[in-house]
């Protein structure tokens, strides 16, 4: 009995010491197991907000301005006509046609994104020939008249093929006559006026900054005229509703 319990006794007066390394070791073992066992955090998920974008990005991956101009020649033909009075009387048969112009054309825009755009439209002032017809086509030319075109749209561009990339958009537009020309009519006045406008038009990649491009507009626009004609006084609703095509090249600045 003595020697039996003489090791009991001592398992039971064993030091702290001793009994303290061994919890910490089983402690230290344990812990490093389940830092092991520990999955790794899910990946962040992004919360799907739209940045604004400052800068578009071309094929290449490099960043372009947003803005860019565009330079042509411009050839109007009107689809003209009128209706003329004197004394508050319609002069029966009576009309008149606007001669076709010519110019230089620029466009100022900006990529509002890849796929629209708003355009400044101007250009050099073209002068045109107003003539008569019908029964007054015998005073011939009724005089002529300087005038600057401002045009602001807003187009919608198609996707790109090979290359390729056609727009459609409309607008509005606003004829400053800047100067007028006597003919056969005296103290002859024509009067700025508003319309609206529809546009067409395809570009052609050359690279990341040029473009070429081929447009065209109908305008839908008239304009009124008072004057002096034969000694009498005259007004006129001169119609011009132009088709307009231009074609030259686009530049993206950096």
């Amino acid at each position: 009995m003595i020697g039996t319990a003489l090791p009991l006794m001592a398992a039971v007066v064993l030091p702290a010491q001793d009994i303290v390394p061994l919890t910490q070791s089983r402690i230290a073992t344990e812990g490093t197991a389940s830092v092991t066992d520990q999955k790794p955090a899910p990946a962040a998920v992004t919360t799907g907000e739209a940045v604004a974008p400052t800068a578009a990005i071309d094929t290449n991956g490099k960043k372009t301005s947003r803005w860019f101009v565009r330079l042509g020649g411009l050839r109007a033909h009107y689809n003209s006509q009128a209706r003329i009075a004197s004394n508050g009387s319609r002069i029966e048969g009576s009309s008149a046609r606007v001669t076709d112009s010519t110019t230089l054309t620029f466009d100022i825009g900006y990529d509002i994104s890849d796929n629209v755009s708003v355009m400044f439209t101007g250009g050099i002032p073209p002068t045109a020939d107003v003539i008569g017809e019908g029964t007054v086509s015998g005073y011939g030319e009724f005089g002529s008249v300087r005038f600057g075109p401002a045009i602001l749209t807003a187009v919608y561009r198609l996707p790109d093929w090979q290359g390729f990339r056609p727009y459609v958009g409309g607008g509005g537009a606003h004829l400053f006559i800047l100067r007028s020309h006597d003919g056969a009519v005296k103290d002859l006045k024509v009067h700025d006026n508003n319309g609206f406008v529809l546009q067409a038009g395809l570009e052609y990649r050359l690279d990341r900054r040029w473009d070429l491009f081929v447009d065209y507009k109908r305008l839908w626009l008239n304009v009124k005229a008072e004057g002096e004609l034969a000694g009498a006084p005259v007004r006129a609703r001169v119609t011009l509703d132009p088709d307009i095509i231009s074609v030259g090249a686009k530049f993206h600045f950096n």
